[in-house]
């Protein structure tokens, strides 16, 4: 059968004796090779003299056969046909295929685009690197798909949407990264080049789910599928970074937790162990077998007078030490820190402060055996002690024995490590202080200065006797101390016995002795 020119359909050849259809006769002649005319036409039938057709059939003298190409002609059927088709393409995109009737062939700006499935491959290429790079999570579903711009046109955006796909922290209901897509230029297909990066770090949500395509049909999974968003990453053994850590609550430790050197006073201020730090891609989990200790200090002068900055450091298991960065190192600043270590190990803040190292416990807080005790006490500074007088004679060569009645004051007592500028003696060891004392001789109107060492000793409630000492190297200077335990709290200083000055002169007090009970508060 053919169609014929009016949309209907008409027989060919003779189908059981339809009036005016073709007649049973010999086949068309063509011409000949020799050029002659063959002796019949075209489709002429022998017989009688052709009749005219009836109304409807094909006659040759109107025009061409029925099967050559005729002038479309409108159908009263044609606007249902067109209606259901549009139908049709409603129903398909509210189904969400709609891009299945636009074929394979995509474009951009008219253009179109060069191996598309070569641009999704680069897209999903680019797509993997950055979900490795972030520590990211995706799926056997996770892909790339073009976007139509309208429901109408085959021209594509110049981006790939690209997932699901999700990060630490990240919302299951946004999954999708858009990774801007480059055109060539000129006027042949558009070549597209894949960007590195997608357009921004946060996914989206899926949007305009019936406008993405991909050269081999697949269609984006409904939300995030399976994926969970992934843990943090692990940190490297040992691993250190400075804070504020805002996630981490720290708490005060128990006990002084509080050391001080000639130049710094350096004080552990808070405490913690945590499996995590920080959201998002900037979260860390401890390196395996480890958890994170979190701490928090701060600085301060220090009671000495030393003018160079600490050393500090943090040191596991009396291993290598991890050095404070200098810049953080400075009078009246906070400091957080934190370390990955072993749960059970042993972390310390070591501070090199002159002539004198010290150390911290990260963990507790305690000061280590070496520390400076007397430093971290609070009362250091004795009660006051009233004057007593005792009487005593100077004598010098050629001159007359003189008896006197002398005024003896102590003026102050106090422990310390450091006890001036020009001293350069310490106690015996990091557990013992300097109980110095600050007295005054006056020999009835007139004052014979500062008392010498010889005269003072220091007796401790259990017995103990401990001689004075001069802690000045400068002759011309005296400074009066005693070697006491750093937890001293109460003494007797026993004044007496006889001295001579560098001058010549001599002042005994002898048989005579005085006593001042000297008492420090506990803490």
């Amino acid at each position: 059968m053919t169609e014929r020119g009016d949309g209907g359909w008409q027989t060919w050849g003779n189908q059981g004796g339809t009036p005016g259809g073709w007649q049973q006769g010999p086949p068309p002649q063509r011409p000949g090779w020799d050029g002659r005319e063959p002796t019949q036409q075209f489709g002429a039938v022998p017989g009688p003299p052709p009749q005219a057709p009836p109304q409807g059939a094909w006659n040759p003298a109107q025009g061409p056969a029925p099967w050559a190409p005729q002038p479309p002609r409108r159908s009263r059927r044609t606007p249902l046909l067109v209606g259901g088709a549009a139908l049709l393409v409603l129903l398909l995109v509210g189904g969400g295929l709609f891009f299945l009737l636009r074929g394979d062939d995509l474009s951009y700006a008219g253009r179109a685009v060069a191996e598309p499935q070569q641009v999704v491959d680069d897209g999903e290429a680019a797509l993997d690197a950055y979900v490795s790079e972030r520590g990211g999570a995706s799926s056997d579903d996770t892909g790339c798909w073009f976007r139509f711009l309208s429901p109408d046109t085959s021209d594509v955006q110049d981006d790939l949407v690209c997932g699901p796909v999700l990060f630490v922290d990240g919302d299951p209901s946004a999954t999708y990264l858009e990774f801007p897509l480059t055109p060539s230029g000129g006027r042949g297909d558009v070549v597209f080049e894949v960007a590195a990066e997608p357009t921004s770090p946060e996914p989206q949500p899926l949007a305009d789910r019936e406008l993405l395509t991909r050269p081999d049909g697949a269609t984006p999974p409904d939300g995030a599928g399976d994926l969970t968003a992934p843990e943090p990453r692990a940190a490297d053994p040992g691993f250190t970074a400075d804070g504020p850590f805002d996630d981490v609550q720290l708490e005060a430790p128990e006990g002084p937790a509080t050391l001080s050197g000639a130049s710094a006073r350096v004080t552990v201020t808070g405490l913690a162990s945590t499996d995590r730090i920080g959201t998002g891609d900037d979260a860390r989990r401890p390196a395996d077998g480890e958890v994170f200790r979190v701490f928090g200090y701060t600085l301060d002068r220090g009671e000495g007078y030393g003018d160079d900055a600490p050393l500090l450091s943090y040191r596991v298991d009396g291993g290598d030490e991890v050095p404070v960065d200098p810049s953080l190192v400075t009078p009246g600043a906070s400091v957080e820190g934190l370390l990955s270590v072993p749960e059970d190990a042993d972390v310390q803040l070591v501070v090199v402060d002159g002539e004198d190292t010290q150390t911290l416990s990260l963990v507790d807080g305690s000061p280590g055996p070496d520390n400076l005790v007397v430093t971290t006490r609070e009362n250091r500074t004795a009660d006051p002690v009233a004057a007593q007088q005792i009487p005593g004679v100077i004598s010098a060569p050629g001159r007359v024995t003189t008896p006197f009645t002398f005024t003896v004051t102590i003026q102050s007592a106090s422990l310390s490590w450091y006890a001036g500028t020009n001293v350069t003696a310490r106690p015996s060891g990091p557990d013992r202080a300097f109980l110095v004392i600050d007295s005054d001789l006056v020999a009835d109107t007139f004052s014979a200065g500062e008392g010498p060492p010889a005269y003072f000793s220091l007796t401790l409630p259990d017995g103990t006797v401990i001689p004075s000492q001069d802690i000045v190297d400068d002759p011309a200077l005296v400074a009066t101390a005693f070697d006491v335990p750093a937890d001293f709290t109460e003494g007797t200083v026993t004044f007496g016995g006889v001295f001579t000055y560098p001058d010549g002169a001599t002042v005994d007090f002898q048989p005579g002795t005085l006593s001042f009970p000297v008492t420090v508060p506990a803490g």
